[in-house]
């Protein structure tokens, strides 16, 4: 996934350079296999800059940052169509016909024959990426449009008034909306674009299938609009919101906009400006951290209070709810009126638009009723729910309505909390029923997300003894999908809610058989998974997550599926007492065993292979590893242990997994015979190693195995066998569990004749419960993950190596997008 972005003043900017380097940079885990920046002045003067690098390295290598411009369009790739060269940077600037300048964000699936196309049409295609055909095919359109007089653009112009539009719209605007609605109708794929004309007005972005965000604001330069693939990048600018809808297109100035439709007849609108839910704080990282990874690792903890917060009911607010079902009607009334003040700008029209709503009736009457309770909150400009952006922003435009501002934080609290529970209550019941009529129970997700519905087996397998069939889509599509009943169920677990095989599995049972009921578990639930393709949601509640390897959205994955299936056996305050457990537990591992996983992540960072083997817990071994192959870019697998005896551990023992570090050992002892024979240097490699066999012999190493093993008798005696099995085929042994007299033996314990043997136990405080333990096991590996990425990426520095891609938080070759608001 690439990420694009455009920037637009009334007039040029001498610091357009400098905000388009802070624009590019956050878009950097997005992509950044190169970078880009366009800049058009108030002369309509294109100025091109991109390079091969990621937007730290390249926006002061190009000097980016010295640009003025009046318009900008830039472009992080992450390459898909074409290898990593400067001629398949974007944006692209294209003068075949007219004179354009475009990048773009997706894939496009029919790029070759529209190369063709468009080469038979007079276009120089010089480059291999899909984004440069979009550009061509709007270019191709609007030179075409630019033939038709004035008078044959009449149903473009019915079109517009037909929307309720009556100012003027310039000729040009038209032919270019028209000229994108034929680019998009021929382009197959999913993207987002932004292309602009230096001769007419604004920019025009696309949204067709990818992530796309638009803000209006203002600042010392004057008015602006902002685009962007990502949320981030536009909240570091506004927080007021230009609603974008999946296949609508945007054509903007610095201060107007016209949205207009992409498929169908043509439409236009202007919809209300919104304030983001979120703010730039919810996406800037702590100073105590040196990476978002870290951040996300550490915040996993104090992110299952809000999953607290919406999935149980609070003792505490026991008389407040009573009183919130009493007056539902009102609350609700009162809510949305409060709510939808994000949609209103200026400070007058907000403090008069509050004040109406906390003078009302209705609102009188509910706060009458909870203050005889003696239940009223004390003042605070500090907020919980989804709007407390807003609640804090009016909060400072009005101080004295601080304490009605808290309880209606409260009332935004409890209408969430009865749309989650009752979603709870639906996917538990649906659950049951499946189960008692014979149906399966699909869990379909990918990457991390597939390792959290293997996890979800687990529990619902050993608490409440139901039958889950944990898949990715391509498992699904190639092992079930013709097999589908109409009794069955299906939960997708995504983060963004706009995964593409995912969102097909969706569309195709869907389509094929709409009796079937179909659910998610989601963080973006604005996207089209929960929206458009599902019966009912559950929201994650993590909030943004920066760094590309998942961490806290796995974590909340894992706890509501937990909870979900120990509801199914166990009441809802047993339920709470359990994740408030879990919560500690993690707490706890990260004040107790952090010194252990230093200790294990300076030992294995160097190492090429390592296997993580889970007994019972599969899902976790897996998500471990993934995190470990992700950010440290060492092979790693995760395996059932009792399975790894069957193959996989032929690798234990002497193999020809080497690393860098190997080399340089090699390359010491190699100096140590060269100071002892002179003919040395005349021998090949081959002979050299042939007749010094030791060089070899000192490259050999105890293999690393880490197991995971939760507290029980069973898996305890598998776990005590397979490390004793292995550990005298030559690996080394680190052990993940409560502390076990019987297993610290076993892993202690070094093989006869081995003295090169090493071990660590890393002890998961005290639970006693296999499933709480899960939780801290989990933490213990993505923060592994983590000190090996660091340790590993500051050698590698060290070296001088190049492009060497490991990184926490953008590692290379895989990507994800921010699609929360």
């Amino acid at each position: 996934m690439c990420g694009i972005v455009s920037l637009i003043y009334k007039k040029e900017n001498p610091d357009m350079g400098k905000e388009a380097e802070a624009l590019l940079k956050r878009l950097e885990y997005r992509g950044y296999d190169s970078t880009g920046a366009s800049f058009i002045d108030d002369n309509k003067h294109i100025s091109l800059f991109k390079k091969v690098g990621a937007p730290s390295k390249v926006c002061p290598a190009l000097g980016i940052g010295l640009q003025a411009g009046q318009r900008f369009i830039g472009q992080v790739r992450w390459a898909t169509y074409g290898a990593v060269t400067d001629i398949n940077s974007q944006p692209h600037h294209v003068h075949c016909k007219v004179e354009m300048v475009g990048a773009h964000n997706g894939n496009i699936s029919n790029t070759d024959s529209l190369k063709t196309w468009l080469t038979a049409r007079g276009h120089a295609v010089i480059s291999d990426n899909d984004g440069e055909i979009i550009v061509h095919l709007v270019e191709e359109h609007y030179a075409e449009n630019a033939k038709i007089s004035s008078g044959d653009l009449a149903s473009m112009r019915q079109a517009y008034a037909a929307s309720g539009f009556h100012e003027g719209v310039p000729d040009g605007v038209l032919r270019m909306v028209d000229a994108i609605r034929k680019a998009d109708a021929l382009a197959e794929g999913s993207y987002a674009a932004a292309v602009a004309h230096p001769q007419l007005p604004g920019v025009f972005a696309i949204k067709s299938g990818s992530s796309l965000y638009a803000g209006l604001g203002s600042d010392s330069h004057g008015d602006f609009i902002v685009v962007s693939s990502d949320l981030t990048s536009v909240l570091s600018k506004t927080r007021a919101l230009i609603p974008l809808s999946e296949g609508e297109g945007l054509w903007f100035t610095e201060d107007s906009y016209l949205v207009f439709t992409l498929h169908g007849p043509t439409a236009f609108s202007r919809p209300r400006l919104k304030r983001s839910k979120l703010s730039v704080k919810d996406t800037q990282l702590d100073p105590h951290c040196k990476f978002y990874m870290e951040q996300e690792i550490l915040s996993s903890p104090a992110n299952m209070d809000q999953i607290l917060r919406y999935y149980f009911r609070d003792p505490q607010d026991e008389m407040a709810t009573a009183i919130f079902e009493e007056r539902k009607d009102e609350c609700k009334e009162c809510a949305d009126a409060l709510a939808h003040l994000s949609e209103k700008f200026g400070d007058e029209l907000l403090r008069s638009d509050m004040e109406a709503v906390f003078a009302s009736p209705s609102w009188a009457d509910v706060r009458s009723r909870i203050s005889a309770t003696g239940k009223l909150p004390k003042a605070s400009n500090s907020y919980v729910s989804d709007e407390a952006e807003l609640l804090a922003e009016l909060g400072k435009l009005s101080p004295a309505w601080s304490q009605d501002l808290q309880l209606m934080d409260m009332v935004f609290v409890w209408r969430k909390r009865r749309a989650v529970l009752r979603y709870v209550s639906e996917l538990k019941s649906t659950i049951m029923e499946t189960n008692n009529s014979g149906g399966r129970i699909y869990f379909i997700a990918a990457g991390t997300s597939y390792h959290a519905a293997l996890t979800a087996a687990y529990f619902f397998n050993g608490i409440a003894h139901i039958p889950i069939y944990p898949c990715n889509p391509g498992i699904f599509r190639s092992m079930y999908i013709s097999c589908l009943r109409s009794d069955d169920f299906i939960l997708g677990i995504t983060q963004s809610g706009e995964t593409k095989d995912l969102v097909d599995i969706f569309q195709d049972v869907k389509e094929q058989m709409p009796g079937i009921r179909r659910a998610c578990l989601v963080n973006n639930e604005n996207s089209r998974i929960p929206q458009e393709l599902s019966d009912f949601y559950l929201p994650l509640l993590c909030g943004p997550e920066i760094a590309v390897a998942a961490t806290k959205s796995f974590m909340n994955q894992l706890v509501i599926l937990y909870l979900v299936a120990a509801g199914l056996v166990m009441p809802e305050k047993d339920v709470r007492e359990k994740v408030c457990e879990a919560k500690k537990l993690m707490q706890d591992t990260m004040e107790t065993s952090l010194g252990n996983i230093e200790t294990v992540a300076a030992r294995l960072y160097q190492r090429p292979s390592i296997h993580i083997l889970g007994t019972d817990l599969l899902g976790v071994a897996k998500e471990g590893a993934l995190k470990i192959r992700e950010v440290v870019l060492n092979h790693t697998e995760g395996y059932d242990t009792a399975e790894f005896k069957h193959g996989p551990n032929t690798i234990l023992g002497r193999n020809t997994v080497f690393s860098l570090s190997d080399m340089e050992k090699l390359l010491d002892g190699y100096k140590a015979l060269a100071n002892k024979s002179a003919n040395l240097a005349q021998s090949s490699a081959r002979e050299t190693l042939k007749n010094n066999p030791e060089l070899i012999e000192s490259l050999y190493q105890g293999y690393p195995l880490i197991f995971i093993c939760p507290p029980d008798e069973r898996d305890t005696r598998i776990t005590i066998s397979q490390i004793h099995t292995h550990k005298i085929r030559g690996a080394d042994i680190i052990l993940i569990a409560e502390r076990r007299q019987d297993l610290a033996l076993a892993v202690e314990g070094r093989p006869m004749g081995d003295d090169d043997y090493w071990s660590k136990y890393v002890e998961i405080p005290h639970s006693g419960d296999p499933y709480i333990f899960v939780f801290g096991a989990t933490i213990m590996l993505q923060y592994l993950a983590y000190r090996m990425s660091v340790r590993k990426m500051e050698w590698l520095n060290e070296l001088g190596v190049l492009d060497h891609g490991v990184h926490p938080d953008v590692p290379k070759n895989v990507s994800k997008s921010i699609t929360v608001d």
